[in-house]
């Protein structure tokens, strides 16, 4: 080999040395500067040629360094986005662990250049306090509007230092300081112009002040919110911040006044995310196995129906004969904001153990279908079977119904002999009212199961009493323990799929559905279908629901009707079936009217004997 090419393999050699050894770093650091002057190098040696190092060959020929400058900071600009400043401060040089680099910023606002003062009170609490009431002090000011974003900006980062506690009395501050002002109200109230001037005048007048007046109408805390969705992050970040509200809400003490505000304020919010989160600016997504991983991890810790076991069973809900689409938002374009999970198959499942454990379409012969591939022939049924509404923040907020229409035309686009769509739904409450339910039956206040019933429940627990075999259920339904006898399981299926019926379709909260579930599905259209035994044999479907679960059918030419009916008239569309369940549960469960007391029988009266008085009678 040429002696040369020898000379500068091992020049290259101690060069990556140099860059991937940290220690080998450390001790020729030297070598760069050493007070404005260069300092001596090794050499490497091979043959009869001598060549210096190529760190010190670079030392000689450059300018002295001054060593305060090499760790200043170099910002990065790449297509007009500034990335996070580079100096050779940023890496380890420990020969444990080499060239290390710092973590990259937080998208979310940086960190302000001047920290709260430590003696102020309440710490970041106070500087979030003081940051908001100069940010508003501002508004309608010639300041600039980056000078406002700033303001703003560190408020949304002291904000997201604080603790739950510490968010929460800043909710209230923030609601109370910067609510409507009703003494300007007043004031506005009188000067409300004339009838003496002309109707042209007049007309004007009225216009301008009640421009004013709708102005001061809106409370301060409305500009904040508008001003906060401008920053990078703005828009996640009042979702988050409603999210830590509705929290406050429900566990907030009973001042009236609080209450007020706080309500007055997520009325506000919730207003402007309906704006922002209208249909026309979502994106539907669909997920599969080669989306990002981040997308992937997100949509597995958001699945709160039905919880994702593992990486292989996330694989499998996004694989074949599965689909699983998102609703995007153009400001969090890296969080999903429905789920929707549907399974591809030829008939409306009623059991979600074909759903969760099958990967193919289960009335096939298995071993003749690839697993990796799609028969689109055999697919003529969608079965949505999990819904997830990930953002806490935008609840009250219709999404889930919109991103179920769009998913329908997408499948129909995709497979055309497709017909059914129905869900396979839980039920979240069922066990919790049928609790309720024996509680008031154990009063002899209604009967929720016939005398037969309650003979083979006495035989099957073993107790004397009905009062007992309330008991005895309710810890059986606590510990899922029912399950596990196949006696029991049977003699229990008739009276809780007659009480699941009338749950469904009688109990009603505000003319509506009690059951969140259902409502929603009615609200879309659905027909109540069919209720399923046993569906879903998982702790929690058995803990909320006994197992049980119903399917919700979407015939698509009578969605726009039903919704109609059900939202005007309150009306259930549901099948023969189900009505057939509920109007037996609710005849049983009639209270027996009270007999009055039988008075005893009148026997027809004799006739009186007939006397007759002769001349020889005495009287």
């Amino acid at each position: 080999m040429n002696p040369c090419n020898v000379v500068i393999r091992k020049i290259l050699l101690s060069h990556r040395r140099l860059f991937l050894d940290g220690g080998l770093l450390g001790r020729r650091s030297a070598l760069y500067s050493n007070g404005g002057r260069a300092v001596g190098a090794p050499v490497l040696a091979s043959g009869h040629h001598t060549v210096p190092c190529f760190t010190s060959h670079f030392t000689r020929c450059c300018r002295p360094i001054n060593p305060s400058r090499m760790s200043a900071p170099i910002p990065i600009v790449r297509k007009g986005i500034t990335l996070a400043p580079f100096s050779l401060a940023s890496f380890s040089c420990s020969a444990d662990r080499p060239f290390t680099p710092s973590p990259l910023p937080s998208p979310m606002p940086s960190p302000p250049s001047s920290p709260p003062a430590p003696n102020s009170p309440s710490g970041l609490l106070q500087a979030t306090k003081d940051t908001l009431h100069r940010a508003v002090s501002k508004r309608g000011s010639k300041n600039s509007v980056l000078t406002i974003d700033e303001d703003m900006r560190e408020m949304c980062y002291f904000y997201s230092q604080l603790g739950s506690d510490e968010r929460s009395d800043f909710l209230i501050y923030m609601a109370t300081s910067l609510s409507i002002d009703h003494n300007n109200i007043q004031e506005l109230i009188q000067q409300r112009p004339q009838e003496e001037t002309s109707d042209a005048d007049l007309d004007a007048h009225l216009m301008r002040w009640e421009d004013r007046l709708r102005q001061a109408l809106q409370p301060p805390h409305h500009w904040v919110a508008s001003q906060v969705s401008r920053l990078s992050g703005g828009v996640k970040f009042l979702v988050d911040m409603r999210q830590d509200l509705l929290t406050t809400l429900y566990t907030s003490s009973s001042d009236p006044t609080h209450s007020a505000a706080l309500k007055t304020l997520d009325s506000t919010l919730r207003e402007l995310l309906s704006l922002w989160f209208t249909v026309g600016l979502l994106n539907v997504q669909r997920i599969t196995w080669e989306s990002s991983c981040n997308m992937l991890q997100k949509v597995s810790e958001y699945e709160a129906v039905h919880p994702v076991r593992n990486w292989t069973d996330l694989k499998r809900r996004v694989g074949p004969y599965r689909r699983c689409f998102i609703f995007t938002h153009s400001c969090m374009p890296n969080e999903p904001l429905v789920v929707l999970h549907i399974f591809l198959t030829n008939e409306i499942s009623n059991t979600m153990a074909k759903i969760l454990k099958s990967s193919r379409a289960p009335s096939y012969d298995e071993g003749s279908l690839n697993k990796d591939s799609e028969d689109s022939s055999t697919i003529s049924t969608a079965i949505f079977y999990s819904i997830t509404s990930t953002q806490k923040g935008l609840q009250g907020i219709e999404l889930g119904n919109y991103l179920i229409k769009r998913v329908v035309r997408e499948l129909k686009a995709e497979f055309p002999n497709m017909t059914q769509f129905s869900s396979l739904s839980p039920i979240p409450g069922f066990v919790k009212w049928l609790t309720g339910m024996m509680a008031r039956a154990q009063r002899d206040e209604l009967s929720i199961f016939t005398a037969t019933e309650v003979n083979a429940l006495q035989l099957h627990l073993d107790v004397s009493s009905a009062s007992q075999v309330y008991d005895r259920l309710r810890k059986l339904f606590t510990t899922n323990g029912w399950v596990e006898e196949p006696d029991l399981v049977n003699c229990l299926e008739t009276p809780l799929m007659r009480l699941c019926a009338y749950y469904l379709y009688n109990e009603k909260r505000r003319g509506y559905a009690l059951d969140s579930v259902a409502n929603f599905h009615l609200k879309n259209g659905a027909v109540m279908w069919r209720i399923n035994w046993l569906a879903d044999r998982s702790p929690r479907g058995l803990a909320n629901s006994c197992g049980i679960m119903v399917n919700y059918r979407y015939f698509l030419e009578d969605c726009e009707t039903n919704s109609r009916t059900y939202l005007e008239t309150l009306k259930i569309h549901t099948t023969d079936n189900v009505m057939f369940l509920s109007k037996t549960a609710a005849d049983l469960m009639k209270p027996s009217p009270v007999s009055p007391a039988k008075s005893p029988p009148i026997m027809p009266c004799s006739p009186p004997p007939v006397i007759t008085i002769t001349p020889e009678s005495k009287i």
